[in-house]
């Protein structure tokens, strides 16, 4: 994963470092989702948004590019069903996510017992862990309340 603080020349150079060819869409993905610095995008999020900045890429390439990014190690994947997954940096910090299925927030979480669970439970199958997503999905309190709103009690 590259430095939070690095240039697009220090991008390219730890791609080649990977073992990808440095490509211009995958230092342009890489260098958006640096500069974001925090947040899980879709892929047309990405797309949308390294379009506003001047770069002419198509979303195909986009996909593909990330996909890339995913397997070298520099991005990470959080899948959220069958055709749908968004997209982070990879800090190397491990976690897990909430995901709300309305509004698509979405929030970072760690828990020792259930990092704990996944080991004993890939133990028990015997299963060689190579990599873990947990996405809960639900729905967040704002929009609960906002479907269901708080009612006045009557006495």
């Amino acid at each position: 994963m590259p430095p939070r603080s690095s240039s697009p020349t220090r991008i390219l150079d730890a791609l080649r470092r990977a073992g990808l060819p440095g490509t211009a869409a995958q230092v342009a993905v890489l260098d958006y989702l640096r500069r974001a610095e925090h947040g899980h995008f879709s892929a047309e999020e990405i797309h949308r948004r390294i379009a506003a900045d001047g770069d002419r890429m198509n979303l195909s390439t986009t996909y593909r590019v990330l996909n890339q990014l995913v397997e070298a190690g520099f991005v990470a994947n959080v899948p959220l069903g069958k055709h749908h997954s968004l997209y982070e940096l990879n800090t190397g910090r491990a976690h897990d996510h909430l995901v709300c299925v309305v509004c698509g927030r979405v929030e970072e979480f760690s828990d020792p017992t259930i990092d704990h669970r996944r080991v004993v439970i890939a133990k028990k199958f015997g299963l060689h862990l190579v990599g873990k997503t947990l996405a809960l999905q639900g729905v967040c309190g704002e929009c609960a309340a906002r479907v269901h709103p708080a009612r006045p009690r009557v006495k």
